[in-house]
């Protein structure tokens, strides 16, 4: 399998898990939402499975396409600088550009998505822990007293 061909397996499979990924982060959004700690829990796990294939694949697609652009365009990596898609899709002709573009295409949307998602849980989190914090200050009259009596 040529390096082309490779990379883009590599990405339609990190695309593949960052939607999966995608769909335990819509879980933990429901399961934030309805209070559900073994939802919580098991969603976080699920999360940390997916966390560490795409990690291994971004650092694959990363190598990948700078060994592509090296050997079509030398003079155009530079050490330790990033070489992105964009640059890569002009060093190939047509069909493979708009092959790999929509394999692109379809990451990069994920990762929005992905992005959008962990916002909003983000967000859901702090919320929750403000009223917790702002119902605990209530019932003690502003931290001043316990809130259950030690005499019961």
């Amino acid at each position: 399998m040529n390096n082309l061909n490779h990379l883009e397996e590599v990405m339609a499979t990190e695309a593949e898990l960052t939607e999966q990924l995608i769909e335990v982060m819509k879980r933990q959004q429901q399961a934030l939402v309805s209070i559900d700690s073994a939802a919580v829990e098991s969603t976080v796990e699920r999360q940390q499975e997916l966390l560490m294939p795409i990690e291994g694949l971004e650092q694959e697609r990363i190598r990948l396409t700078r060994e592509i652009v090296a050997a079509s365009m030398p003079k155009r990596v530079e050490e330790g600088e990033p070489v992105h898609l964009t640059t890569l899709l002009t060093c190939l002709d047509i069909s493979e550009a708009k092959r790999l573009s929509s394999v692109g295409r379809r990451l990069h949307e994920a990762v929005e998505q992905m992005m959008k998602l962990n916002q909003a849980n983000q967000y859901l989190l702090d919320h929750s822990r403000k009223f917790v914090r702002e119902t605990f200050r209530i019932v003690t009259d502003g931290y001043s007293r316990k809130l259950i009596d030690q005499k019961i």
